[in-house]
């Protein structure tokens, strides 16, 4: 490269500028001249001909006179005093700041790229967490007070049900003794088949109090919430949802008024809810309609049978241990009124926020976190490439002092390149933050309230401007601040390697401690068989199908069409699949044996499924027989039990043939002979251990339906649904098909929080042993271009290419070493934070510890001999000279 400076000062010298004009002019010149003659060679010119077209412009007088006009405007005309401070005029020196750390940063692209790069991977991955953040946790719920609302739930922990669902006599009697809340109400998941507008279609819903909307001060869209003569018995009146106003009913307001057939019957509409309007509840379900729940009498009379969801409002001033003590205090008063089914139940009350996030906050914050040390690792990442060009720029700085840059001036010209690096990264950073959350979305589980909040909005800008601002900016000055090179630029570049590693070292122990967990959750025996299993539900309407003659007739006639369809071996009847529902749960009683006291007797599990379910889930039968077509209304009534049921009531004990009832050894119930006894199988969640369980034949119960088909294939389950679905329509066209789904899926999405916890944590680890694996490159390079002169001489006095690449090794694996025992000690404790995240195995995992150390061990030593092999190729004799 030519040097353009000593013909720009020629031109110069005759005009006797002061020393701080000319070496302005002289800077801005020969970088110009240097940009034009790079790219004439670029386009074929040779180097003198390029050389001689970049001095023609200099001969010229509109580029010097265009200079000497800009910097005319800017410099005092004063003349320099020794020791005197020069007026500045702000704007035009931020605007030549801005100007001159453009061409810098562009004289530099590979420098420029790779700092942009990594802060926009921190930043970006950190907007992305926190909008998921500030949308599930910190953003307030979409109601009224959003503070003063709580769940409350019977406390039913000797049982294994710390959060029980209450029953309809225990909720009405809360409602009107407790004084400590202005309102209170129940809900409870529905299903609705609606029909008589286009396609018969299964909707979820719930039965709600009529005063639930105005408690939680939600208004409806247009037309009106419940009122309190909604509340009773044969008032069909229905709400719907915003999304099913117009998808079903094109967004017509006409709606309100119209009659809609639901389960058969006929319900007017009285309103449609606000867009996004979603019910709190146990399992955060999507609802698309309401109706008020109007108590019948029987059910309102009901204590033992637990089903509902009650949401309440505190009274202004109130706190909650206040009114947890007067729920304690309802729920002793109704165990000494009722103690059949009281005893031992308590009451809980429950922050509305807190149940609507759930589980999800421990991980949640993990991985907030996690996307903290990224950052961290960035930062470091760009501190080290600044620590290293403020060393080879120490001449720059050093002339510039001379001719008499203050460095209060020379700090501002560095933090401005400093402030465009963190801009370009932010903005770069919020693009990678926009498609990663598209992408993020894919695995963020349904069951997570508020996830359809999501978004990049003025918050996540505002976090986003934060994080470039604060986070970096300490970490940015230090290229400005530490402009040496020699053993303390090597120590602070050393350091920041050693940060890297630690912090890397971290997060990747916590993503191998949740890949681990993941697996095993994933080889977990569900207790059946989860391959080639069709499943989808079929809930039958009351009206039409009233009675368990009915309703067998229909599953007759349809298992008949789909058993002869191509590709399926085998289909039953079923109720409540397995992974899918948390209900149906009772007491019993066993003959010749004494009924447990009133609080001592454990839930059982039940489900209705019609003969061949066992063969078709795949649930072994490990004593007995299954059900038959014969097993009616018109025999005996029988009853299969699960292996842990048979342990806890005939332990030791052939319990085929022994007898059982609902309820207690003394309720009216008919005695249920045990036929069979199964496997036990993980009904309500796939990780909690199996409960105990029961299975009824639909074709027996009066009150219990069945509600859902499971299909064994030869195929691809999915290939057949059009055609199981159309079976069913050719017996009933009326009849809803919903949730169509394979098994395989319906268990995966069991553990779907336990996925995103570890493909997020998975993502960031990798994403931090890149960033900590350029550093190491980074400083290697460096560090074997400082000591060429040194490489030299030892290969000139006999040293080998091996020794010369052992040592350079060497060297990065003695930070890399450091790294690891820091990052070590850091995980033993910072682990122990996600032991409620893990399942299987614990947080110091020996496997984990160990496997992660050899990974990042070999991506070290990678890093370390590129840089090294290249160390080994230094010419003796070519370094010697060039120094």
């Amino acid at each position: 490269m030519p040097d353009f400076k000593v013909e720009i000062r020629a031109r110069l010298a005759e005009l006797q500028l002061s020393p701080v004009r000319e070496a302005e002019i002289v800077e801005e010149l020969s970088q110009h001249l240097e940009q034009e003659y790079e790219r004439a060679v670029s386009g074929g010119a040779s180097e003198e001909l390029a050389r001689q077209q970049a001095l023609e412009q200099l001969n010229g007088s509109d580029l010097l006179g265009r200079e000497l006009k800009r910097v005319e405007r800017r410099v005092s005309q004063k003349p320099v005093v020794a020791g005197a401070q020069l007026k500045t005029n702000l704007l035009g020196d931020l605007t030549q700041d801005i100007r001159y750390a453009l061409r810098v940063l562009a004289k530099n692209p590979a420098f420029t790229i790779i700092a942009v790069i990594a802060l926009a991977l921190g930043i970006g991955a950190n907007s992305a967490i926190f909008s998921v953040v500030d949308a599930v946790l910190l953003r307030p719920l979409p109601f009224k007070h959003p503070e003063q609302l709580v769940m409350v739930w019977e406390n039913a922990a000797h049982l294994g049900f710390p959060r029980n669902t209450p029953s309809p006599a225990n909720f009405l009697d809360w409602q009107k003794q407790a004084q400590s809340f202005t309102g209170m109400a129940a809900m409870v998941e529905r299903s609705f088949n609606l029909t008589g507008v286009g396609e018969p279609e299964r909707l979820d819903g719930r039965r709600v109090s009529a005063n639930l909307f105005e408690l939680l001060g939600v208004p409806a869209l247009f037309g009106r919430t419940f009122v309190p003569d909604d509340d009773k018995p044969g008032t069909h009146v229905v709400i719907l949802s915003y999304s099913l106003w117009q998808r079903r009913f094109g967004s017509d307001r006409a709606v309100i008024g119209r009659a809609l057939t639901l389960n058969g019957e006929s319900y007017t509409v009285v309103g449609v809810m606000p867009r996004l309007v979603q019910l709190p509840g146990y399992e955060n379900v999507s609802d698309q309609l309401w109706v008020p729940i109007a108590f019948p009498s029987e059910e309102a009379a009901q204590r033992g049978n637990h089903f509902l969801e009650v949401i309440a409002r505190m009274k202004p001033g109130v706190t909650l241990k206040h009114g947890q003590a007067e729920m304690e205090t309802i729920s002793a008063r109704l165990a000494q009124q009722y103690p059949d089914y009281n005893t031992r139940i308590g009451g809980v009350v429950v922050p509305l926020h807190e149940q609507v996030v759930g589980d999800i906050k421990p991980a949640l914050l993990v991985l907030l976190g996690a996307v903290g040390f990224v950052l961290l690792i960035a930062c470091a990442n760009v501190a080290n490439l600044l620590l290293a060009r403020a060393a080879v720029r120490q001449k720059e700085i050093a002339v510039r002092l001379a001719l008499g840059a203050s460095q209060s001036r020379l700090i501002r010209q560095f933090l401005t390149e400093s402030v465009l690096l963190a801009m370009f990264g932010a903005g770069l950073g919020l693009v990678l933050a926009f498609f990663g959350l598209r992408a993020l979305r894919t695995f963020i589980p349904a069951s997570i309230s508020q996830a359809e909040t999501i978004n990049i909005d003025a918050r996540v800008l505002i976090f986003t401007a934060l994080v470039a601002a604060v986070n970096l900016n300490d970490t940015l000055k230090e290229g400005g601040r530490d402009s040496v090179g020699g053993s303390k630029g090597n120590r602070a570049r050393s350091l920041l390697v050693i940060g890297e590693v630690a912090v890397s070292f971290v997060l990747l122990i916590g993503a191998g401690l949740l890949i681990n967990s993941f697996f095993h959750l994933r080889n977990l025996n569900p207790g059946f068989r989860v391959d080639h299993l069709l499943t989808m539900k079929v809930d039958l309407s009351e009206v039409k199908y009233p009675d368990r003659e009915r309703r067998a007739a229909f599953f007759d006639e349809v298992m008949r069409r789909v058993r002869e369809l191509p590709g399926v071996r085998s289909a039953a009847v079923a109720g409540n699949l397995p992974l899918t529902y948390d209900g149906d749960s009772m007491t019993i009683g066993v003959e010749e044996v004494l009924d447990p006291p009133p609080g001592q007797r454990p839930d059982v599990i039940f489900r209705a499924i019609g003969s061949g379910y066992f063969n078709t889930m795949g649930i072994s039968i490990v004593r007995g027989r299954d059900f038959t077509d014969q097993d009616n209304a018109d025999s005996k009534d029988v009853v299969v039990i699960s292996e842990k049921t048979a342990q806890h009531f005939w332990p030791g004990q052939d319990p085929i043939g022994k007898r059982l009832k609902p309820g207690s050894s003394t309720s009216k119930s008919e005695w249920r002979e045990v036929i069979g006894v199964v496997k036990d199988v993980r009904q309500n969640d796939l990780i909690a251990p199996p409960k105990m369980q029961m299975y009824f034949t639909y074709r027996q119960l009066k009150d219990i339906a069945a509600n859902a088909l499971v299909v064994r294939t030869t195929v691809d389950p999915m290939s057949l649904a059009g055609s199981v679905r159309n079976a069913i329509w050719s017996v009933d066209k009326d009849q809803t098909v919903a949730d169509i789904d394979t098994m395989d899926h319906i268990v995966a999405e069991a553990v779907a929080r336990q996925r995103f916890s570890m493909v997020l944590l998975g993502v960031f680890a990798a994403l931090a042993l890149l960033l900590a694996s350029v550093g190491i490159y980074g400083v290697m390079s460096y560090s074997v271009a400082q000591r060429t002169r040194e490489i030299g001489i030892r290969m000139a006095l006999g040293a080998r290419r091996a020794d010369v690449l052992q040592m350079t090794v060497r060297q990065g694996l003695k930070l890399v070493g450091a790294g690891m025992i820091l990052g070590l000690s850091a995980a033993f404790l910072l682990t122990r934070v996600m032991a409620t995240l893990l399942y299987g195995i614990s947080a110091t995992d020996p496997t984990t510890f160990i496997g992660i150390s050899v990974v990042l061990l070999a991506v070290a030593i990678l890093a370390s001999y590129v840089p090294a092999l290249r160390a080994t190729k230094v010419d003796p004799i070519t370094a010697l000279r060039a120094q």
